[in-house]
């Protein structure tokens, strides 16, 4: 009987050669061979509308949903070990397994929903290089992101995998479903937008969760008017803290994607009564890209500050760092980065 080997520690996928065993395999991990038949009939029986899976990526998330059925939740370690899939599933193969993956999220068990939600995640890369540079220059900083044929396949789910933003009685597990949806760059389908935006007029959205989507709205593409006054508006809710609000700085003057009109806004935190809050931003200032006259009446107002004996000394400090060196915006280098 032909039989297909899973892996309960999935860290490698294994491209499966037509009509011939699959394998995955993990460092460290022990494999499990499993009869097919058995996980068809089984995994098919939780799920009739779904044909049984071929590939192993599948055939893998079908085996934990009858292991579920059989009261084995996934370990924490079986969940980690699909953060990084290895040689990372084909796009048919994604495809394959994604209902399979969506029923694994309607499934009540919440260690079933991090397996499946880290197993999405795994499915990102490191973003490509520019086209000019060599290609011994050092791997590109920043978030990963999904392949443009890997993209293709997921943007069709966006909507159901976008309301465990806001399901998931985990926070980690809405962490999970923000990096997913941070993953759709630097082509982002519309879809992605809306969940993300509606998320920061929750109640509760001045959170990690809170910050993990502004995130993704500013790395994900250009910033459009629409989420420039999303976030413009997050960031002057009342219910701020003063941690979020330096959070909220930091992210925005270090993100490679600005708005002059996001950046005016951040701007009011110069009122703040925070005056660490205030000196935050002053060092951030020199990464912002501003409107000229913009950045003409804050530089004077700069000045002032570094002049001022009777102001806040930390705000002074910050002042006086930037004041000389500080002669355009959205510099790269020439003056210190907070």
């Amino acid at each position: 009987m032909k039989r297909l080997a899973l892996i309960l520690l999935a860290t490698t996928l294994g491209a499966p050669s037509s009509g011939s065993p699959a394998s995955v395999s993990a460092r460290g991990g022990e494999c499990l061979a499993v009869d097919t038949s058995e996980v068809s009939a089984q995994a098919v029986q939780a799920a009739p509308t779904l044909p049984p899976p071929v590939t192993p990526f599948a055939g893998l998330i079908a085996e934990y949903l009858r292991r579920d059925a059989n009261g084995h939740s996934p370990a924490p370690d079986e969940v980690s070990a699909m953060a990084a899939l290895k040689p990372q599933p084909d796009p048919a193969s994604i495809a394959e397994a994604m209902p399979w993956l969506l029923k694994a999220l309607d499934n009540p068990d919440i260690p079933l929903h991090s397996f499946a939600l880290t197993a999405i995640v795994g499915l990102q890369s490191p973003p490509p290089a520019p086209a000019s540079e060599p290609t011994t220059a050092p791997a590109p900083s920043g978030p990963n992101v999904y392949k443009p044929e890997v993209a293709k396949v997921l943007a069709q789910y966006i909507p159901p995998l976008a309301t465990h933003l806001t399901s998931e009685e985990s926070q980690p597990n809405r962490l999970l479903t923000a990096t997913i949806l941070g993953g759709f760059s630097p082509n982002p389908p519309s879809a992605v937008y809306p969940p993300l935006e509606a998320f920061l007029t929750r109640d509760d959205a001045i959170s990690p969760v809170g910050l993990a989507v502004v995130s993704d709205l500013l790395q994900i593409g250009p910033i459009s008017n629409g989420t420039a006054a999303a976030i413009s508006r997050y960031l002057r809710r009342t219910d701020q803290t003063s941690d979020s609000r330096a959070n909220l700085a930091d992210l925005i003057a270090g993100k490679s994607n600005q708005s002059q009109t996001l950046n005016k806004s951040l701007l009011l935190y110069l009122n703040s009564d925070d005056n660490s809050l205030r000196a935050r931003v002053i060092l951030s200032l020199p990464q912002l890209d501003l409107a000229a006259d913009v950045f003409a009446d804050t530089k004077s107002r700069i000045d002032q500050l570094a002049a001022n004996p009777n102001e806040n000394l930390q705000v002074v400090s910050a002042a006086k760092a930037i004041a000389t060196c500080w002669t355009s915006t959205k510099m790269a280098s020439g003056c210190p980065v907070y």
